[in-house]
């Protein structure tokens, strides 16, 4: 297969030893900085008011690390101090604090993570302000963005930059600890990101996260990649139903149209196409070759709407497949089961 990729990698959780020093003390609260438990409401106000309203959901995390710790970032959605991040801020497993817009600082625990989305979900010891999550399908090329976050080091937590979508529906291939991932449905933009921004908001004029910020180009600058909020929305919303929910699992490992692109393929018809199964989807009857268009009552035309779709059931729960075999219509019943 004929491949052309632009060297992408996930924005690294700057490891430090040597840096600046971690200041892990109580501080006296920033009282200008309103922490009210609230969705904070943005629309209707300039872009500086905005922004600093915004900052009281956005947190740095650092993560204890063999060595010394890791620099990421965070944005709490929904009442409850649940914070969404990126996966790779968190997969190393060491204890994490929480820097919070008002110069006070918690703990946070990991309650969810899928490295396939590239995400994860904290719970903060501290209840704080939270954003809505807007539509990131509503985008248009040319429209403002911010980008909030902590880059290369905790000294800049909470840092804004500014920039415009440069495209939209971006599929990349990353490698990561678990082996090479698609990324699919980015939102390209040219707000500047650097180490540490992992996890961060990215944000429209009404301050509404439209995405996280994940990936950015080696090569070039203003080349920067945020994951669609709606995944994260979903996720954040069964976390908040219960704590202990944990992805289905159907064991399909599948191909669309768009990631047939980054290998120089062209496919006819949208949906997954399975290229192997394991697990439930085996049981299903379900083969290579098959194409996969349809789960419980959502339509499906692309990977990410299968990875969508699997929020809406849990473990155990046995659901209708439908796709296509040979040309033919066919019907199976999968029994989602934990990995």
């Amino acid at each position: 297969m004929k491949r052309h990729l632009l060297a992408i990698f996930l924005l690294p959780t700057l490891a430090c030893g040597g840096c600046l020093f971690k200041d892990n003390s109580t501080q006296k609260p920033d009282l200008s900085v309103d922490m009210t438990v609230r969705e904070v409401s943005l629309s209707n106000m300039d872009e500086i008011e905005m922004l600093d309203k915004a900052r009281s959901a956005v947190v740095g995390i650092s993560m204890d690390v063999t060595g010394g710790y890791v620099i990421g970032s965070g944005v709490a959605m929904a009442e409850g101090g649940y914070i969404l991040t990126n996966n790779h801020v968190i997969e190393e497993g060491g204890n994490i604090t929480l820097y919070y817009a008002d110069k006070t600082t918690g703990s946070g625990k990991v309650l969810w993570k899928d490295a396939g989305l590239d995400l994860a979900i904290l719970k903060s010891s501290r209840n704080i302000p939270y954003l809505r999550a807007g539509n990131s399908q509503e985008l248009k090329v040319g429209q403002t963005v911010f980008a909030m976050g902590t880059p290369l080091t905790l000294q800049f937590k909470h840092t804004v930059t500014k920039g415009i979508v440069s495209a939209l529906g971006r599929t990349l291939e990353v490698d990561g600890n678990n082996g090479s991932n698609f990324l699919q449905s980015l939102v390209q933009h040219d707000a500047s990101i650097n180490p540490g921004n992992s996890g961060g908001p990215l944000i429209n004029t009404d301050g509404e996260v439209v995405g996280i910020n994940t990936l950015k180009a080696s090569e070039g600058e203003g080349l920067g990649f945020a994951s669609p909020i709606e995944v994260g929305k979903a996720a954040i919303e069964r976390i908040s139903e219960n704590e202990n929910y944990k992805t289905a699992y159907l064991g399909l490992f599948g191909f669309d149209s768009e990631i047939a692109k980054v290998y120089g393929e062209s496919l006819n018809e949208d949906g997954v196409y399975v290229i192997s199964t394991t697990g439930p989807a085996e049981e299903a009857g379900l083969k290579k070759g098959d194409l996969v268009t349809k789960f419980g009552e959502k339509e499906i035309r692309s990977m990410l709407d299968l990875k969508l779709a699997l929020f809406d059931y849990n473990n155990g729960d046995s659901v209708e497949i439908e796709y296509l075999r040979n040309g033919k219509i066919m019907l199976g019943q999968v029994t989602l089961s934990q990995k």
